[in-house]
């Protein structure tokens, strides 16, 4: 912990804490992972097991208490600060990343360190943690393009998590339908899709096969609903899949949370995006607003009852699935 090159600090989400473990990843192939660190709190303990090298550094501490959590912050980083003066710092999001970084700054101002400060905003407006932090920073990695870029900030498109990983088979003799929100988040999806399809004809449901994202913890309560619709082969549950084919489904209705909506868009354009609106800042509404406005999504919530023909030639150009190499160019040259 003597020698510290790096410090990657992601928390409060999965929107967050993804892409930085990704950046993670692809830093320790071409720098010394014992010489990174990865400061999260327990959201991201849930994530842990995503990095690749068991030689990264790690820093778990809880942040349900802010001040304590800030008292901690200040107890373990500023050793770091003082027997390392040369860091490169990346802020992913969410509450923990302020008090690192603006420690740090305070290293470079009176013990004349030279730490580098960077923040990356994966949704179309800052988070409130990055609206402070964008002060403090170098340069801003944004996902979405702007007319005018402000000053500090580097247009490097959204995170992407691995397109050559291996994808599940899906039996295309069905209309293919898919419905993820990511835990919790998906229960409101459920009632709309079960509203729907309740409306459906026999000849019509029949056709369909059904892929819902549901916590285990309402899986029964759900799955008694659609069973009361559809016959129950009609339909596979899963809290989560590492491994979802988007280009196969014939109809996505997801969330608009930036990592899901891009990596969807990437494959597939034939989905409905519906925004979770208990966010502080509503980004989720603003995410799907940009690609409403740009065609790249569906206005209407309406099941097909044939397949949709796939264009081999769909691309989605405002997605960089190497974004995360592009900020690596920059944090390391």
């Amino acid at each position: 912990m003597k020698k510290i090159k790096f410090i990657v600090i992601a928390g409060s989400s999965g929107g967050h804490i993804l892409p930085a473990i990704k950046y993670l990843n692809n830093l320790s192939k071409i720098k010394d992972p014992n010489k990174i660190i990865f400061i999260s709190n327990e959201v991201g303990d849930n994530y842990i097991e995503r990095i690749n090298s068991n030689k990264i550094n790690k820093l778990i501490l809880s942040s349900k208490n802010k001040f304590t959590y800030i008292l901690k912050i200040i107890l373990y980083v500023t050793p770091l600060f003082l027997l390392n003066r040369n860091i490169t710092l990346l802020g992913f999001g969410g509450f923990i990343t302020s008090p690192i970084l603006i420690i740090s700054k305070f290293f470079n101002i009176f013990f004349l360190s030279s730490n580098k400060i960077y923040i990356h905003e994966q949704n179309i407006i800052y988070g409130l943690a990055n609206k402070i932090n964008y002060f403090i920073a170098k340069n801003s990695f944004i996902s979405f393009p702007k007319l005018k870029l402000r000053r500090k900030e580097i247009f490097v498109g959204n995170f992407f998590l691995d397109r050559d990983k291996v994808k599940e088979k899906i039996d295309n003799n069905f209309v293919n339908i898919l419905l993820m929100g990511g835990s919790a988040g998906s229960l409101d999806l459920n009632k709309k899709m079960l509203n729907k399809i309740s409306n459906l004809s026999r000849i019509h449901l029949n056709k369909l096969k059904f892929f819902i994202q549901i916590p285990n913890s309402h899986l029964d309560i759900i799955k008694k609903k659609y069973e009361a619709i559809i016959d129950d082969d009609r339909f596979t549950f899963f809290s989560f899949k590492d491994n979802l084919n988007f280009i196969d489904y014939d109809f996505v209705v997801s969330r608009s949370g930036s990592g899901s909506l891009n990596e969807i868009l990437y494959y597939n354009n034939n989905v409905y995006f519906i925004p979770h609106l208990i966010s502080r800042d509503q980004h989720q509404k603003f995410n799907l607003n940009y690609f409403l406005s740009h065609k790249m999504s569906l206005s209407k919530f309406l099941i097909p009852n044939i397949k949709n023909k796939k264009n081999q030639y769909y691309f989605n150009s405002l997605i960089n699935p190497h974004s995360i190499e592009k900020i690596i160019c920059y944090t390391t040259r």
